[in-house]
């Protein structure tokens, strides 16, 4: 349990906070007794600052809209303010006069005049009833317990036991900022370990070794995890069973959970022998393109399912086994029919609501040849050509990164050692952005995600086709943490990036930007500073007050929302804003799903449940969370649409990220499911977002849903065609689960689109924060706006910083805006081409058309060249 958590089970204590607001205001304390309630009590809030004019900012707000918890959380110094300036339930009578005759008239919903305090200047409210966020921060507490309960399924992956031995290896000094030494150390730990289990099972298997049976089946099962953990799938299999022959003669408790193993082992075997991890087809892709097809090699899927069988037998309602049993019975090519009727998920249940075409998947054919384990991925151009390159990462920490250059005509070249990335191992996860200014896209790579803590490594493009760590010299490697997630954001404006970093169980970390190539840590001074077990964070001015504000979402525990006070400092705000769900919370991103202007926030759940993804699928009821999408209310708070939507169903994402693949203007979401273990296998899901009312699974019908471990994940118009593909880093955190990389090439559409890209002069140069907003006709309706943010991209996957928008069908640009964040200029465009690749400058009066030849397989590229618009 995290001490956050704790913390938040403390501030339910209503006595706390309240009685410290009573003592400030001098009313007098009620006893425990008086708090019930009774007639003539009211639920009065309370806002108290320092100076009369920032009293008067705050009212005007409140008049405006805004939300008055979200405020008395930023400007209150009442000690209220932690909780949104509640006081609780009293009578007027029992405030000081002042307060008293301020609060005479006031009802509920309406705020009170500006009132002079001994302490500062105050503004009175009076809730209907006690504020919703309260209850809901009750219920939190609950729920984490609850939903901490939900059936994990079986964990069969080794990686426990790998990381155990890691950890427990001698290491030289400093070897957490040595990337080839912790390669070595997870080389030579997992060999002894693997050996002196070996010694173990063979010394307990000896009738006079004075080993019980029990030493013997804990040896047997640990040795076939680490097994496993390899891809080493007959030994670890010989194990199991082997496990299974001692269970059934004395430990009848363990056979079930053996015959469970040994069903989700035999399918790891029969894909491996079969390619289903190397292979260019779609036997990995659920629902099957071509009913009946199936392995080559039958053997391992008919002990899976042998296995499987016998497991359900005596434990029938497993949905995960239910559904691992469908999967083996697919690959030998009886899916649904050979399934028995009472075992089967029908293919119903993954049926698609609309069908926009099939996606094909052409990486093989372009080059992106990457066989990678779980890892991070971003998409952009990397040497200023006009071409989008492929930059991706593992988590493997003995796997270099990997650079593609894009050629030009339809295909990629592997330009990793030529880069200088080949000794950057490892990284779960990367993010780009160019924090010089010098124009060309740098990289940061994040490391020990769910592990343990390892070096980051801040890349500068030299701006010839190569990078240089320059983690150190740029004041960033004097920490070592456990991360995953990042986020590039101007916090004040000066034209300069900063950089957020969460990590796992330790501080979060704000560096601020000097300008000069070095950073500084403000963490502290900016409040955000805050431990938990964080797996995102994403950024946006999600109040439109010109300052970008922050998001953190946390595995097992209340997710963060930082408001940015316009001084390099932040407010958290996530309880009044009503934004701290999910509690097992995993990717996130800020994006305007409805282009109503305002950016909204979507969280994805991350249960480690297959058996409760499954019975989502069957419309059975959920025991654990659905992911979050909050939309944004325009008054500081957001409300939840999640179920208003249809994303109220539990999914499983690691990589996530979002993209308009077919162009209507309304941005879709891709999910990439998995945890670590082998029977983790569920379909990726693509969701249409259907005019900003719904999201629609159409996974099905475009052929999207691979069945593999998803991670970095990108959308990028890689042909210049017009049309976003989606680019798909698959593969599982141990080396059995590597996988080949996706790009699914969208099947095309008649709609409208246009390509963006800015570039800052005083803002920063890629124009991160910037603002897009494009006024469109389509045919005969009534125009309607179309809004982008440069940078906003999922926290696990990047997507290129030119914005790619669609227009919708027979589409008119009526206009097309820009809003820069530091220096506040507004451009504006009228009678905009369509269906172009165009550039703007911070500052000019007109527009760069850029002339982009779309490419296709084989064909040769015209290198890109600018001219003025017409």
């Amino acid at each position: 349990m995290s001490s956050d958590y704790r913390a938040l089970q403390l501030c339910n204590v209503l006595a706390c906070a309240v009685i410290l607001a009573l003592l400030l205001t001098s009313i007098p304390i009620p006893a425990v007794g008086q708090q019930t309630e009774t007639s003539g009590e009211l639920h009065l809030g309370i806002i108290v600052t320092r100076t009369a004019e920032q009293a008067d900012s705050v009212l005007k707000k409140l008049n405006a809209g805004w939300d008055f918890g979200v405020l008395a959380r930023e400007y209150s110094i009442d000690p209220s303010a932690a909780r949104g300036g509640y006081l609780g339930r009293l009578r007027p009578d029992q405030l000081r006069s002042e307060l008293r005759d301020a609060l005479n008239g006031v009802k509920a919903g309406q705020f009170s005049s500006i009132v002079s305090t001994s302490t500062g200047f105050a503004i009175l409210t009076v809730f209907a009833s006690e504020p919703a966020w309260l209850a809901v921060e009750r219920r939190l507490a609950d729920s984490l317990h609850e939903i901490g309960s939900v059936p994990a399924g079986l964990d069969l992956s080794g990686i426990s036991q790998a990381d155990a031995l890691f950890r427990a290896a001698q290491k030289p000094e400093n070897w957490s900022r040595d990337l080839s030494e912790i390669c070595e150390i997870r080389k030579g730990s997992y060999a002894a370990g693997v050996a002196g289990l070996q010694a173990r099972v063979a010394a307990a298997t000896k009738p006079d070794s004075g080993n019980t049976r029990l030493d013997l089946l804990r040896a047997q099962i640990a040795l076939g995890q680490l097994y496993t953990y390899m891809g080493e799938m007959p030994q670890a299999i010989q194990q199991f069973e082997a496990a299974l022959t001692v269970a059934q003669a004395g430990f009848p408790d363990g056979v079930p959970i053996l015959e469970e193993t040994l069903g989700d082992a035999w399918l790891q075997q029969a894909e491996m022998e079969n390619g289903a991890f190397h292979g260019k087809g779609d036997l990995d892709i659920f629902p099957p393109l071509h009913p009946g097809a199936h392995f080559d090699k039958p053997e391992g899927s008919q002990h899976a399912v042998e296995y499987l069988s016998k497991y359900l037998a005596t434990k029938p309602d497993n949905d995960q086994a239910k559904w691992l049993l469908n999967l083996a019975y697919f690959t030998l090519g009886k899916y649904p029919d050979g399934v028995p009727p009472a075992l089967l998920i029908p293919p119903a249940a993954f049926a698609s609501g609309q069908d926009i075409g099939r996606f094909k998947d052409i990486a093989h054919a372009t080059g992106l040849d990457a066989f990678f384990a779980a890892g991070g991925l971003v998409v952009d151009d990397f040497e200023n050509n006009g071409l989008l390159d492929v930059v991706i990462t593992s988590q493997d920490v003995c796997e270099p990164m990997r650079y593609f250059h894009n050629n030009g005509d339809g295909t990629f070249s592997d330009r990793s050692a030529q880069a200088g990335l080949s000794d950057q191992l490892g990284g779960l996860n990367i993010v780009a952005a160019d924090y010089n200014n010098d124009g060309c896209i740098d990289l940061l790579v994040l490391r020990g995600g769910w592990e343990f803590g390892m070096r980051k490594s801040l890349l500068r493009n030299n701006c010839n086709g190569t990078f240089t760590d320059v983690t150190d010299a740029s004041g960033l490697g004097r920490t070592v943490t456990q991360t995953q997630s990042a986020v590039w954001a101007d916090i004040d404006n000066d034209g300069n990036l900063d950089l957020f970093i969460a990590n796992e169980n330790t501080p979060a970390q704000l560096f601020r930007n000097r300008g000069d190539g070095t950073f500084e840590d403000i963490s502290h001074a900016a409040g955000v500073d805050r431990s938990a077990y964080s797996k995102a964070v994403a950024a946006a001015d999600y109040d439109n007050d010109g300052f970008i504000d922050f998001y953190v979402s946390n595995f097992n525990g209340a997710n963060f929302l930082y408001r940015n006070n316009g001084d390099r400092t932040f407010t958290e705000i996530a309880a009044q804003a009503g934004v701290r769900e999910p509690l097992f919370s995993f990717s996130s991103w800020f994006f305007d799903y409805d282009n109503d202007g305002w950016p909204d926030l979507l969280v994805t759940d991350y249960p480690w449940s297959v058996d409760d993804e499954m019975r989502s699928y069957l419309h059975q009821p959920a025991r654990s969370e659905t992911m979050k999408l909050y939309r944004n209310m325009h008054n500081g708070t957001f409300e939840d649409v999640t179920s208003q939507v249809g994303l109220d169903r539990v999914f499983m994402p690691m990589g996530t990220n979002f993209g308009d693949v077919d162009n209507d203007g309304f941005l879709d979401i891709y999910l990439g499911m998995g945890n670590p273990s082998l029977g983790s296998l569920t379909p990726h899901e693509l969701l249409r977002n259907e005019n900003g009312k719904r999201f629609v699974d159409i996974t099905a019908s475009s052929g999207t849903g691979e069945l593999h471990k998803g991670h970095g994940i990108a959308f990028a118009d890689l042909r210049h065609d017009g049309l976003l593909d989606i680019i798909s880093e698959n593969g599982g955190a141990i080396p059995a689960e590597k996988h080949v990389l996706r790009l699914f090439q969208n099947p095309g559409n008649r709609n409208d689109w246009t390509n963006v890209h800015l570039v800052g002069i005083k803002s920063n140069r890629i124009a991160i924060g910037a603002k897009i907003q494009v006024t469109v006709q389509n045919a005969a309706s009534a125009p309607r706006s179309i809004w982008r943010t440069v940078g906003e991209t999922s926290s696990f996957g990047g997507n290129p910083t030119e914005q790619h928008i669609g227009l919708g069908p027979d589409a008119k640009i009526v206009s097309l805006d820009v809003f820069w964040p530091a220096s506040g200029t507004h451009q504006h465009f009228a009678q905009v081409d369509k269906n172009t690749f165009i550039q703007i400058k911070e500052f000019d009066s007109s527009i760069t058309k850029l002339i982009r030849k779309p490419v296709r397989m084989g064909e040769n590229h015209v290198a890109d060249r600018a001219i003025p618009a017409d």
